[in-house]
């Protein structure tokens, strides 16, 4: 999978995907649904590996934080194909794990309790400031991701075993160590020029062109004189707040739906619970003892059991909030007895029970507030399902749009001539009321005199548009741009004249007059470069496409390029490798080359599973759906 990315996908976004796909004990993330992706039906299915099916809302619940973090990472939304790239990624990981899954099946393999315990209480993403496995942070982290103890042990269990089966493939994986210094002495080595600079500026004064000059400049560059198509439109849009306004709920209603979702309006008991967590039985036991003996809870905890004393209070939690033992312990013990010792894979637990919060029932008038907004967010939701079910067959029958969107409530708005990124030919950017990327591609994706189909977006609300008119993306004419070609007519000439100097200049040195010589003939004077590097980056000396052909050269060769300042020419004078590897480069190395080789071998490994496990991916489903 991770060739696969590698073929797939380039820059940071390989970057951020490898932080984020590669799990180590994490968590998904959390993502809302769109009320138009709810159903689990076959044709949501867009993997299959082996027996199991990968339904939609599984990737879209792994795609989501993954595209939140790329966005924060590139400072904006990616473009189609980025994400095409990161759906694509994101949908080959869970395919991978499938198969790592079902492989992880077949062999048997099995985690031990003390295997699960250590890998959570080391996990840095539950260790407090003093280095020590925190309660709170583990609570805080399973409360944010809305999983129970037990749910995130079963996690762990077959990420563990699959991290395990990867790790007996690729564990045996050496760097040969002539390969880490001939990759060190590729990466760093440096050569130096002397170079001469020919800027713009010694073309002189380049006359005035001709008519047919500029007229013929202008015909051999039509890109640069190329306008934006544009597209005219007219938007219908209904959000699911337009239809809130109008949405009634009766007191009946009201009491009916309360009746109907009581159960949502208790409140279970609720336990104050302390406990104590010993590494070992016997310290469990200790405990125990000095707990019968009289000793403080407190200090049994901390001096007995070695506790941080932040980890004892659990707080006010329901019985699903521990693990099922725990739980089950927990709410049966009488205030203040301390329980018999009960292991986990989290250590030997002895818990106390502080207070007992009864459970309760929110009465018809503390809930109501709450239940009428969400009846009424639920009749506007299904009333714009129906009124797009409804509206869509009226456009599928042949209805005008201006016509369907004044039987069925929809807003409508008209938009003159915007580009795909929904900017006018002034740089403006029109106002929308719903998301502007769903519109524009849209938009660009209908015909002239054409109506799209009525379409959701994730922010509860329904669109359809028409396309008024095309402006194809057509060549200005020569009269609206003819200064612009003046000017670089102009530039062409001072850069033909510049390309000349540094051309005369390379055949001297070729005829064996010296580079230095054959500059201070032109006016023109050799400065010598500093140490270039293959993997130079920011502010160059040097134009990079020069640097390159510097790297191909050998001693006395002579290269020229150029950039928007004028030409370069570069004779190669020393070339400088590394004799050795710095200790902590060949660590750095070791580690680099390593990973790759192991992320290859992981590649291989999957894609050996896919002859024993078939996989198939409905890309029409995904690229509908996403």
């Amino acid at each position: 999978m991770l060739q696969a990315i590698r073929t797939r996908a380039g820059g940071i976004i390989v970057k951020v995907l490898f932080g984020l796909l590669i799990l180590s004990f994490g968590f998904w993330g959390l993502y809302t649904k769109s009320p138009f992706f709810q159903d689990k039906s076959a044709d949501t299915v867009v993997a299959t590996v082996g027996d199991q099916d990968i339904h939609a809302d599984t990737v879209q619940a792994t795609l989501q934080p993954v595209l939140e973090r790329l966005r924060a990472q590139v400072g904006g939304d990616l473009d189609a194909d980025k994400k095409k790239n990161v759906v694509d990624a994101v949908v080959a990981q869970l395919v991978d794990r499938d198969l790592l899954g079902q492989e992880v099946t077949r062999l048997h393999l099995d985690l031990s309790d003390e295997v699960i315990r250590n890998a959570i209480m080391s996990n840095p993403a539950f260790v407090g400031p003093d280095g020590r496995f925190n309660r709170d942070q583990f609570n805080q982290a399973l409360a944010a991701n809305r999983m129970t103890e037990d749910q995130l042990i079963g996690t762990m269990r077959r990420d563990i075993s699959r991290g395990d089966l990867l790790q007996s493939m690729t564990a045996g994986v050496v760097v040969p160590r002539p390969v880490i210094d001939a990759v060190y002495r590729f990466r760093n080595e440096t050569r130096v020029a002397d170079v001469v600079a020919v800027p713009l500026s010694i073309a002189g004064n380049i006359p005035a062109p001709t008519d047919d000059q500029v007229a013929k400049f202008y015909q051999d560059n039509q890109d640069m004189f190329r306008a934006e198509e544009y597209r005219s439109f007219t938007l219908a849009s209904l959000a699911i707040s337009d239809l809130t306004g109008a949405v009634t709920i009766t007191d009946d209603k009201l009491k009916a739906a309360y009746d109907d979702r009581k159960e949502d309006f208790q409140l279970p008991e609720e336990r104050d619970v302390q406990q104590i967590l010993a590494p070992t039985e016997d310290k469990a036991k200790a405990v125990e003892a000095a707990l019968a003996s009289g000793e403080d809870f407190q200090k049994a905890a901390t001096e007995i059991a070695g506790q941080d004393p932040s980890t004892i209070d659990l707080g006010l939690v329901k019985p699903d909030d521990l693990p099922k033992e725990l739980g089950d312990a927990a709410f049966t013990l009488p205030v203040d007895k301390p329980s018999e010792p009960m292991k986990t894979e989290l250590g030997w637990h002895i818990l106390r029970v502080v207070k007992i919060q009864a459970p309760q029932t929110l009465s018809f008038d503390q809930a109501k507030d709450q239940l009428q907004k969400q009846l009424v967010e639920d009749e506007a939701a299904d009333r714009l399902d129906k009124i797009a079910n409804d509206a869509d067959d009226a456009l599928a029958g042949g209805a005008a749009l201006s016509d369907v969107a004044a039987k069925y409530g929809l807003k409508l708005i008209t938009v003159d001539g915007v580009d795909a990124s929904g900017r006018t030919p002034d740089g403006k950017v029109p106002p929308l009321p719903i998301g502007a990327k769903d519109v524009l591609k849209a938009v660009f994706e209908t015909e002239t005199n054409q109506t799209s189909r009525i379409t959701p977006v994730e922010d509860a609300a329904i669109f359809a548009v028409h396309v008024d008119k095309i402006v194809p993306p057509v060549v200005k004419p020569l009269a609206d741009v003819k200064a612009q070609a003046v000017i670089g007519w102009n530039t062409q000439q001072r850069q033909d004249a510049v390309k000349k100097i540094a051309s005369d200049l390379t055949a001297a040195v070729s005829s064996g007059t010296p580079l230095a010589q054959a500059a201070s003939a032109k006016g023109l004077g050799v400065a010598t470069s500093p140490p270039l590097s293959r993997r130079a980056q920011g502010a160059l000396p040097l134009p990079k496409a020069l640097i390159g052909k510097l790297f191909t050269a050998k001693i006395g060769d002579t290269e020229t390029g150029g950039d928007d300042n004028g030409t370069y020419v570069a004779q190669l004078k020393t070339i400088n490798i590394p004799q050795s590897t710095p200790d902590d480069q060949v660590k750095a190395l070791t580690a680099e080359i390593g990973n790759s080789m192991r992320y290859d071998m992981a590649g291989e490994f999957t894609d050996s599973l896919k002859k024993r496990y078939p996989v198939t991916i409905k890309h029409d489903v995904l690229d509908k759906m996403f």
